[in-house]
């Protein structure tokens, strides 16, 4: 009898494992179950979340992308490593334009790139923040919102950070 509750176990295990790994079938979609890595699939997780989302036309040379609101913040999101349309990545993108201050303190990006996750540079007259969450293999929805809130509390750190 134990030899056969411990085969049980031993397939139970094995079939969640092949699972997790992508031998099940699509995943079910849920706020805590793995979502879909589609556009519309993260556009529609963060206007539930209170975003204002506006999906920027479509064009076949470029990855899908859209503007995010909240409040008076706006940030650029692109999806990338698409394919058959599901994404590989999530990307959100903050810019400060500084082009009419002449050279930038690239002191001020190295020491946050130095303590930060979030990926500071300069680029053509101004300070940028980035940031890039997974999306293949899965996420749940409220991996994507933590995400989101994570970003735009660095985006306000490193925005007072600049002269």
């Amino acid at each position: 009898m134990r030899l056969s509750a411990l085969s049980a176990l031993t397939t139970a295990l094995f079939l969640t494992g092949a699972a997790l790994a992508g031998g099940a079938g699509a995943p079910a979609t849920g706020s805590g179950q793995v979502q879909a890595a589609t556009p519309a699939a993260v556009a529609a997780i963060l206007r539930a979340a209170g975003y204002t989302v506006t999906m920027n036309p479509a064009d076949p040379d470029k990855d899908p992308s859209m503007t995010i609101r909240l409040g008076d913040d706006q940030m650029d999101v692109w999806l990338s490593g698409c394919k058959a349309g599901t994404c590989a990545r999530v990307t959100a993108s903050s810019s400060w334009d500084y082009s009419d201050q002449g050279d930038l303190d690239t002191g001020v990006v190295n020491d946050w790139n130095a303590n930060y996750y979030t990926q500071a540079y300069t680029y053509e007259g101004g300070y940028y923040l980035d940031s890039t969450m997974p999306l293949r293999g899965g996420y749940t929805a409220a991996a994507l919102k933590a995400w989101m809130t994570d970003y735009l509390s660095d985006v306000r750190d490193y925005g007072a950070k600049l002269p």
